[in-house]
């Protein structure tokens, strides 16, 4: 796989390289420019080496966290492992710990995506939503989605305006905009702290983490 260098921080590294090369064999400032050249092999070398490690640990983030804890117990059931072994397990741990990081973000993603198209399919009918708000407080509002669109501007909105929409739902996608019929108004709720929502007598319950 080709790796991808940024050659100002190489060339930087080099620099750094160079001077301490410098101080260490107490040479003066200008036999600086004569050192440069073997700082620069070092530098790409060390970069590409770097490199090499943050390709694999990324790779090793994307795999089931199950299947890396499986790997760390093989390992932390071994008599001996030895330097690579050592390394290995602790490389091991790091990316379990990402990859459990990961796997609760997708999570919690795919499951507020449920309730934004649970509480969107109910289009003209009466949603019951139960969510925490910013101050701690357990809320209970009556929704109506479709009821929504009819008190928005949408297309006639200004540009401004639909590029402020627009930025606000990619910075905050945990919040979906809902009409509040008890208080006629457009209301925001928070799809990650939504804990209930009840609708055509079904009610369905999440567990807020």
């Amino acid at each position: 796989m080709t790796q991808v260098m940024n050659r100002s921080e190489v060339f930087s590294f080099a620099w750094s390289l160079a001077r301490q090369e410098l101080f260490s064999r107490r040479l003066p400032s200008s036999k600086l420019r004569e050192v440069f050249p073997d700082a620069l092999r070092r530098a790409w070398a060390e970069m590409k080496r770097r490199a090499v490690i943050a390709a694999e640990r990324a790779k090793q983030v994307l795999r089931p966290s199950a299947e890396l804890w499986e790997e760390i117990q093989n390992l932390e059931n071994r008599t001996t492992l030895g330097h690579e072994g050592l390394a290995r397990l602790s490389e091991l741990r790091s990316a379990y710990d990402a990859s459990k990081e990961r796997e609760a973000e997708e999570q919690a993603k795919a499951e507020m995506e449920a309730k934004r198209r649970m509480i969107a399919a109910a289009k003209g009918r009466f949603v019951s939503v139960t969510f925490t708000k910013k101050d701690g407080t357990e809320r209970v509002m009556r929704v109506q989605p479709a009821t929504l669109k009819y008190h928005l501007r949408g297309d006639s909105a200004s540009e401004s305006a639909r590029k402020a929409a627009q930025t606000r739902a990619e910075r905050h996608p945990h919040l979906m905009p809902v009409w509040d019929a008890d208080k006629a108004a457009a209301r925001s709720v928070n799809l990650a702290t939504i804990s209930r929502i009840a609708i055509d007598g079904a009610v369905h319950e999440y567990a807020i983490h």
